[in-house]
């Protein structure tokens, strides 16, 4: 082997044990089952390929759901959404999964705050008027939606629900289109420096073939 071909074996198998760093805390066939929300679904995913398929066409879809579903204000929620979504995208399960964590006790009321205001900034785009909220108005009312204690707030709870979620859709998609963007540039790199390895590699092959002739 060249030195050529010997770094870009070496540089093949770095990005392959970086992904599977990667992967380690998140859920795989063999440890799917491991999962609180995933568990009751390991025999049906551990069946379909494409939930664990790093393709494009695979993982693409799973940037943009992922993107989204992490930001809407369904904290709880997030994982089951995540597997129903891969299923009915045909998507990656881990990718989806993954970007989950985006979105945790630490990070999730940043997040919701940012995607109301984002949302209301759209709504008044369309001459559509919404009552801006302190940071302090938003933990009462994201308190009581999660403890289900609504009371005479229910029509403020939804208004802000509604215009989170609107937040939270816009912000999915811009973040999954710099995400899906990244994946494809990465993809095709990675695709590129196989290709040119598998070709030096039956080059040579042939030319010892011939050599032997």
């Amino acid at each position: 082997m060249t030195v050529e071909e010997s770094e870009l074996h070496e540089s093949r198998w770095k990005r392959i044990r970086r992904v599977k760093k990667w992967l380690r805390p998140l859920p795989r066939r063999a440890t799917i089952h491991r999962y609180p929300g995933l568990k009751w679904f390991a025999e049906a995913a551990r069946k379909r390929m494409y939930l664990w398929s790093f393709r494009v066409e695979n993982a693409v879809p799973a940037i943009y759901a992922g993107c989204i579903l992490t930001l809407l204000p369904l904290y709880g929620l997030q994982i089951a959404g995540a597997f129903l979504l891969a299923l009915w995208l045909k998507a990656n399960l881990p990718i989806l999964v993954g970007l989950q964590l985006v979105s945790n006790p630490i990070t999730v009321f940043p997040i919701w705050f940012s995607a109301y205001q984002v949302g209301r900034i759209i709504l008044g785009l369309f001459g559509i008027s919404v009552d801006s909220l302190s940071r302090a108005e938003v933990r009462v009312l994201l308190d009581n939606f999660i403890h289900g204690a609504w009371g005479d707030r229910f029509s403020q709870l939804f208004t802000v629900f509604s215009v989170t979620s609107l937040g939270a859709l816009v912000m999915g998609i811009f973040f999954g289109v710099i995400g899906s963007i990244t994946y494809r540039i990465v993809a095709q790199r990675s695709a590129a420096s196989y290709a040119l390895l598998r070709h030096k590699l039956a080059a040579r092959k042939e030319h010892n073939k011939d050599s032997s002739h």
